[in-house]
Formats: C-alpha cells, sequence, structure tokens
C-alpha cells in the first residue's frame, strides 16, 4: 500500500526551516541544499514543493503573514491601536526570529519587483486597515503610514540590538497617543 504523505504538512516543514534559516543565518543561506537539510527532507523534495527559490520565499512569506496574524489575533477579540501595533515589536524570542526572518525576506523583494508589488499590496492594506481605526483623525492615511513606518524602524532597531524593546513600546506607544490625540 502507498505511503500517505500529508503535502500541507510537508510545504510547511520547508517553509518553516526556510524561515528558520532566514532568522538564523540570513539570505545567503536559502539554498536548496541548505533548506533541506535545515527541513530533514531529500533535496528532491524541497524541488517537489517548490521548484525555485523565489517559490520556497514566497510560500515563506506568507507563514509570515499568518504568524503576524496570529499574534495580533492572540490579543483578543477587537483589540485596539495600541494592541494590534505594539504586538508587532519584537519583544520576544519568537518575535525577535520573525522579525530577523521578515527583515531577509525585505532583502529578497527588494530586487523582486513583483514579490515587492506583493508587499506593497498587503502593506497598503494593513496601513488602510490602521487607518479605518482613526476615523475621525483628520489625515488617517498619514498618520497611519506614519505610524507604520515608526514601527518598522523601530522594529529594525531592536532586532539589530540599537533600541531596548522597552525603549521601542514606549516610544511606539507615544506616537500612538499623539495620534489619537489627533481625533476630532
Amino acid at each position: 500500500m502507498p505511503k500517505r504523505v500529508d503535502h500541507s504538512s510537508r510545504r510547511a516543514t520547508i517553509s518553516d526551516a526556510v524561515m528558520r534559516l532566514l532568522a538564523r543565518d540570513g539570505l545567503e543561506a536559502i539554498s536548496l541544499r541548505h533548506v533541506a537539510a535545515e527541513a530533514g527532507v531529500s533535496p528532491g523534495q524541497v524541488q517537489h514543493y517548490f521548484p525555485s527559490k523565489d517559490a520556497m520565499m514566497e510560500f515563506a512569506a506568507s507563514t509570515i503573514a499568518d504568524r503576524i496574524a496570529a499574534r495580533i489575533s492572540a490579543v483578543g477579540p477587537n483589540p485596539d491601536l495600541h494592541h494590534i501595533l505594539t504586538v508587532l515589536l519584537p519583544t520576544d524570542p519568537d518575535s525577535a526570529a520573525d522579525s530577523r526572518t521578515l527583515i531577509g525576506y525585505l532583502a529578497f523583494a527588494s530586487v523582486r519587483p513583483q514579490v515587492a508589488e506583493t508587499m506593497a499590496t498587503n502593506g497598503r492594506a494593513f496601513r488602510d486597515h490602521i487607518a479605518g481605526m482613526l476615523p475621525d483623525h483628520p489625515d488617517p492615511t498619514t498618520a497611519a503610514n506614519t505610524l507604520l513606518a515608526l514601527l518598522d524602524g523601530l522594529a529594525l532597531h531592536v532586532t539589530l540590538g540599537q533600541l531596548p524593546a522597552t525603549d521601542a513600546h514606549e516610544l511606539l506607544t507615544s506616537a500612538i497617543d499623539g495620534v489619537l490625540a489627533q481625533e476630532k
């Protein structure tokens, strides 16, 4: 009788390996051989599910997005602006690994216009969601762009060790409070 393979589980295993490699060793570690070794599968299995590095990276990006959504959902139902944004700061080992992974993915996307456009589309949707949480602000889109740019910069500084997570949290909280104070 043929062995049954859970294809979605196998894809997830390989994607998790890509993310671990990105977080631990950076973008240059993403190769068929390294991913296969990290996932504990054969290079042929990696190629079966992901015919190219781009395909591996694109699937890993959806995994990153799922992790971010799960982090926001874990806050509880109807999270406010503070909860949504501050939970995205790298403050523990898991969120720090996700931040390093995202930085690696951004480097990958920066030289691939199609991937960058997908990221930009997703980023605009998130920005619009944040702007929608500011219905009484005189310019909710600009306010959302400002908060998200600050969040990205703070996350980068925390990830690189230039700023303690507690300081980043305080700076982000202060900026959110400032935006909320501008609402009519």
